[in-house]
């Protein structure tokens, strides 16, 4: 007992974690196994600081350790013990998942339950809504990260949340003042949005001080915290077309402040904190949750009145962030898709009244041909601006984008080719559209991404900005088009190998180009 004390209380050096790991594990875990409140007591502490060195994860494993910690939450009860044994285990079984070791066969009880099972998520989940002790609640929510990593288990956990209160209680959780515990009920959250966003937004509307306390900082310091970044990052991940919770957002005036933060992080760059980034990424992922609405009066008012064109057109190229270039390049395209029902012919004010009087008409005549006629956007047909309607052309967005296009991840190309194909869309006058792309290259820009990216659904778009070229571009689009030598053999491989979508697009062009293969020649060509 004395020498598992000392084992608890020395601070071991990571080798010497490992060492003891293989020479005593066992004989400690033995000892969590007594009936001897001291025993346990000394043993518990070894155990916590050998299983924090991750590479004693495996060592662990083999000793039956998860098994035995894991009964010790769920099924132990020793009434007389002065210390909280349950937070022992769960510490002690947290350290272990966080190694990394498979979890799915570790077995929970004598009746075969294992840990990804109902049972076992049911019961952390239970102790979590009941436990006072924050520690406690902190290893918790570290097992339940850890599982999320299983899809089998995720399943799980996902079906218990969705099922109980489970959600108001994690929910409620942000609240708390203990910031580890705070963080990491965020990271779960985070986890489990994409699953079930829409039941946790009601939760949170209905929580006293959400959605607005996600937003908050500290007071009288500018320095990010990990909360902080979290926050912005649920906020972001939630289902962004849930009009309750932009609304909320909304009425709670928060964009100025995200504006003023973006502005900050800009000016003084991401280095200055660790969290910086994620909090970037996030605010304006909260940014672009606006433009999903924008059927709603006051969304479009707000996008109006903040010029979140220009907003974003300044964020697509002025970041290192590959997130957030991807973000504003998708708030670009959700606004450019209204600016077709946003453009407007002007209406030319009359003056005087027919009644008073009536001009001579060649006085009215020359009147009319000497008036100034505002200037229309040649592809929306109407006055447009950045600001009112949201005009790509006019915040001169389009060229930004084109450079996006030459970015190596996959998801940047494809959310700015994405916003740039609004400008294509049947609505607007594509005629001239391809024609103004064409005269800053556009085409060679989209020639590139098909060379050097293979993603599905980038390809997609890339031949149907082809196809529109061809069809609508003249002699000159389609000259560039067919000089371009690695096309054909990319079109065919689609045309063999892709979605029906793809293989008709692919076919499309080919045919254009008179480069359609002969059945006999197919192979060869692919």
């Amino acid at each position: 007992m004395e020498m598992t004390s000392f084992l608890g209380e020395l601070i071991l050096s990571n080798d010497s974690k490992v060492y003891v790991a293989e020479k005593a594990s066992t004989s400690i875990i033995k000892m969590v196994q007594s009936g001897n409140t001291i025993f346990r007591n000394a043993a518990f502490k070894a155990l916590s600081q050998i299983s924090s060195h991750h590479p004693n994860g495996k060592i662990l494993l083999e000793t039956g350790i998860l098994n035995i910690m894991a009964e010790m939450m769920f099924t132990r009860r020793i009434y007389d013990e002065l210390m909280d044994s349950k937070k022992e285990a769960a510490a002690i079984l947290a350290n272990v998942l966080e190694s990394g070791v498979e979890h799915d066969s570790i077995k929970v009880n004598t009746h075969g339950r294992r840990l990804s099972s109902d049972y076992a998520v049911y019961n952390i989940i239970h102790m979590l809504k009941n436990s006072t002790p924050e520690e406690l609640n902190i290893n918790l929510i570290r097992i339940l990260l850890c599982l999320t990593k299983s899809p089998r288990s995720m399943d799980t956990i996902v079906s218990v949340v969705n099922e109980t209160e489970a959600s108001y209680t994690l929910i409620e959780l942000i609240n708390n003042p203990h910031e580890q515990l705070g963080v990491a009920v965020i990271k779960l959250l985070i986890l489990l949005a994409p699953h079930i966003g829409n039941t946790l937004v009601e939760r949170l509307c209905k929580t006293r001080g959400q959605p607005l306390g996600l937003m908050e900082c500290p007071s009288g310091t500018n320095h990010i915290t990990e909360k902080q970044a979290l926050s912005a990052r649920f906020l972001a991940k939630l289902p962004q077309q849930n009009l309750t919770l932009n609304l909320a957002l909304l009425n709670n005036n928060v964009v100025p402040t995200i504006l003023e933060r973006i502005f900050l992080i800009q000016r003084n760059g991401t280095r200055t904190s660790r969290h910086a980034t994620v909090y970037l990424e996030g605010l304006v992922g909260i940014l672009v949750r606006f433009t999903t609405t924008l059927y709603e009066p006051q969304m479009l008012f707000l996008a109006r009145t903040h010029n979140l064109t220009s907003v974003f057109t300044e964020l697509v190229i002025k970041t290192s962030s590959d997130e957030v270039q991807r973000l504003s390049a998708i708030g670009l395209e959700n606004l450019s898709l209204e600016s077709i029902n946003l453009s407007r012919p002007p209406q030319i004010k009359k003056t005087g009244s027919k009644k008073l009087f009536r001009l001579p008409n060649l006085l009215s005549s020359r009147s009319v041909e000497t008036r100034k006629m505002p200037v229309l956007c040649p592809v929306h047909r109407g006055a447009c601006s950045s600001e009112t309607t949201f005009c790509l052309i006019d915040a001169k967005a389009v060229e930004r984008l084109l450079v996006c296009l030459d970015h190596e991840n996959d998801e940047v190309v494809e959310a700015s080719m994405a916003a740039i194909c609004t400008l294509l869309d049947d609505k607007v006058d594509v005629d001239t559209s391809v024609s103004l792309l064409s005269e800053i290259n556009a085409i060679q820009y989209v020639l590139k991404v098909v060379k050097e990216h293979k993603q599905e659904g980038l390809l997609q778009k890339s031949f149907w900005m082809i196809e529109k070229f061809l069809a609508r571009g003249g002699n000159k689009s389609v000259s560039d088009i067919s000089q371009d030598r690695l096309l054909p053999a990319s079109l065919i491989s689609a045309f063999h190998n892709g979605n029906d979508s793809m293989k008709q697009m692919a076919e499309n062009i080919l045919r254009h180009l008179n480069r359609m293969p002969t059945p006999s020649a197919t192979y060869y060509s692919m």
